[in-house]
Parts: structure tokens; sequence; C-alpha cells
């Protein structure tokens, strides 16, 4: 990381490099060119389908496709009711969307939530009263009912009507099923148990015409028949309650994923962040340790936090661990920046240690207290460069039985096929570059 006013260590080098703080401004730069670059315009998110129950007739089908769709419920419910008069297919379009649209759970406030989870608090949903409407759509299903069967005579009316009882008592069952609430009043539970009991009759009833209709009433004395018939009522019965269940435990296993992630939050707060605190309260009088301290914590949590493996098996996560080691003894703030990475090798093992040496040497005896420290990985070439900005040296005075420099950063180098190079001067800091070419 040489300044714009010195010349280059490398032999290869024909361009200055630029300083940390230089790099630091070009990034600044870029970020406020991008601030002002208006964004492209993010896709609409396509939101799943849900059963809105505020409003809702039966199952909130209609108002669900209504609000994701962005049309009139009032058409869509005109288009269900005019299906269902041609032999009911809008009813069984309905009944498998109730089966596969998910309630709708808009997230209420916290304290309202759990005030109504514990009874504390009751809501009531809003459903609409206009009887002229019903009506109108009741006489739109009668009347394509009849004109379909004016226009295709082959299809018979008679068993057409006992279906719509199985229908009907399919919709009482099921609007049970999805108004069930732990914690309700008798009143509302004899009503519902009630309700219950006329859909499970009706439904009873529709399969029993239909069956007389196409086969006689002497064939319903049969065991089959009345097994066939209990078969249908406990799976109209049984449908709703099966897929409500399943709702509920995964909405159950969601809550666990929650509670989990809560409790990992809570107990790595405790386990790190918490104690660190209690440590800087205690060496409050001392700002190198309280610095100390903090920088500690920050790498920990933001290691947590993105998920960095702690193992250094690339060279940026050996230069990281190193420097981190250094920080920590030394109480010097080290500045890494690295850019590009490779995994770990004996060349790689070397250029690491030969840098952390360096980033030692500048913490012990530069004086100062900050060390950059800027890692460049290519494809051919790996550059370090480790710069302070203390007291400095003479480079010529420095004795060749001087391990710290001589054997741990250039002999080293020299041993693997690196080069290293030092520029220092009194008062004007050092700067230590190593350079190790990648096979």
């Amino acid at each position: 990381m040489p300044d714009r006013d010195t010349a280059p260590l490398g032999p290869e080098s024909s361009a200055p490099r630029p300083s940390l703080a230089e790099i630091a401004a070009q990034l600044d730069e870029q970020e406020s060119a991008d601030a002002a670059t208006p964004a492209p315009p993010l896709p609409a998110q396509q939101l799943k389908a849900t059963r809105v129950a505020s409003g809702a007739w039966l199952g909130g089908v209609c108002t669900g496709l209504a609000a994701h769709l962005g049309w009139p419920v009032l058409l869509i419910r005109a288009i269900v009711v005019a299906l269902a008069g041609v032999q009911l297919v809008g009813a069984v379009v309905y009944a498998v969307l109730w089966l596969a649209m998910p309630v709708d759970r808009n997230p209420a406030a916290p304290g309202i939530d759990a005030a109504t989870r514990t009874g504390m608090r009751t809501q009531t949903s809003v459903r609409s009263a206009d009887i002229g409407e019903r009506v109108a759509l009741l006489l739109l299903g009668v009347g394509v009912a009849l004109l379909v069967q004016f226009l295709v005579p082959s299809w018979q009316v008679f068993p057409f009507w006992p279906m719509v009882l199985f229908a009907v008592g399919v919709a009482l069952v099921w609007r049970q099923a999805d108004s069930l609430a732990p914690r309700i009043g008798r009143r509302r539970r004899m009503r519902a148990v009630v309700q219950a009991l006329l859909g499970i009759a009706l439904i009873a009833g529709g399969i029993v015409l239909t069956v007389a209709r196409g086969f006689g009433v002497q064939q319903l004395t049969t065991p089959q028949w009345i097994g066939v018939i209990l078969f249908v009522v406990l799976l109209a019965v049984a449908a709703p309650w099966a897929f409500r269940t399943r709702t509920a435990l995964t909405a159950a296993r969601e809550q666990e994923l929650l509670a989990n992630a809560r409790a990992d939050v809570a107990s790595h707060l405790h386990d790190s962040v918490l104690q660190t605190l209690a440590l800087i309260q205690r060496q409050a009088d001392d700002p190198k340790a309280v610095a100390a301290l903090a920088r500690k914590q920050e790498r920990e949590l933001r290691q947590w936090l993105y998920g960095a493996s702690r193992e250094a098996d690339t060279l940026k996560a050996a230069l990281a661990t190193a420097a981190a080691e250094v920080e920590d003894d030394r109480g010097v703030t080290v500045d890494l920046v690295v850019v590009g990475d490779h995994g770990m090798d004996v060349r790689m093992d070397a250029l690491v240690r030969a840098s952390r040496e360096a980033i030692l040497n500048a913490a012990k005896h530069s004086g100062a207290d900050r060390v950059d420290v800027y890692a460049e990985i290519l494809d051919d070439v790996a550059e370090v460069y480790v710069r302070d900005r203390g007291q400095g040296f003479e480079v010529a005075s420095v004795s060749d039985d001087r391990m710290g420099v001589r054997g741990s950063i250039v002999d080293r180098m020299a041993r693997h096929d690196g080069t290293a190079r030092i520029r220092s001067a009194p008062g004007e800091g050092t700067e230590v570059w190593l350079r190790m070419e990648l096979e």
C-alpha cells in the first residue's frame, strides 16, 4: 500500500498503488454515485392467495381470490355461483380451493395477539349481512341451472339437487372446522354443534337420495351401500379437520423454529456480548483495554452473524486470524483489507507467518496506534502490504542476526520462492511488501 508520492516496491509494478485512505475515498465516491443513480424498479412480489375470514360468507375463498387478483368480490362470487349451476362445477372448485388455500394470518400487534390467545380480548369477524345480494346470487344460480337444463336436455336435473343438499351439508361442517377456537362461549359452542349435526344430516340425506335415484330404495338395506354412505360421510366430515390439523402442525413447527432461533440469539448474547459489556464496565478507566474488548467482541459478533468459519483454511481467513491475534495481544488496531482469496498450502502458510511477524513488529516497535494491512490475491500472485506510520528505523542498520526481520520475514519468504522488501526511515514509518507467486 505505498502512497502516491512514493515509488512502488514491486519490481514489476509500473504504477503506484493506492493507500487505504484512497481506497476508502474511492469506495465512498462509488457509494455516493450509486445512491444518486435511481435503482431499477423491483418486480412485483407474487403473494400466495389465502382465504380471508373478514367479510366471508362461507370459507373466505371468494374474498381471498378477490384480494389476490384485485377483482371485485361480487364478481368472483357471481362466477362461482354461475358455475355451480352447471352440475355443481363451481361448488367442486370452491371446495377444492377451500382445502388448498391456507387461512390468512395477518400479523397483529404482540400485545393484542397475546391478549386474544389468552382469552382477555375477543375478536369477532366482520361478515356481510346484505340479504339482497345473497338472494340475487341464489336466483342467478337457479337461473343458470334451468338454462343449462334447457340447452342440454340430456343432463338430468333431479340427481343434481340431492347433491346440492350434500354441498350445503359439507359447507356447514367445514365452516365449523374453520371457526373453531380454543376458547368460545357455551352458546357459540352449542350453535356450532347444532350446525355440524345439521350438516352431517344434509350430507347423509344427499347421498341417500342420490343412491335411491340411481339404484332404487331396496338397495339401501344392503351392508355395502351403508358402508359406502358412512365412508362418504366420514370423508366429507374429516377432510377439513385433517387439513386444519396439518396447518396447525405447520404453524407449531414455525413457532418452534422461531423460539429456537430466539433462544440461540439470547444465549449467544448472554455468553458473549453481555459478558464483554460487564468487563468493559469493570475497566471503564482504561480506554485501551475497553477498545481492545470492543474490537474483539465486534469480530466475534460479525463472525457469528455472517457464519464465517473459524478454521483458517483460506489465505483471507488466516490473515484475519493473525491480525486479530496481534490486535488482542498488543492492543493496537490492525486495519485489514483483503481482495481475493486462495486456499492454504505450505507457501501460503509462509506468507501468512511472514505477514504476522511484520504486523507484530509494527505493533511492538513502531509506537503507532494503528497498523494498515492490505492483501491482494490475483490468479498468479499474492501480495501483502504491512504499513505503520510510526517512528521508523534505518533498514541498513539491521544486523543479520535479527530474527524478527531477517529470519522470520526475508529469509522465510526466500526459502519458499517469495520476495520480501522493507522500506523505512526514521520518522517516516515502515512498509513491508511481501510477494508470493501462485502455482
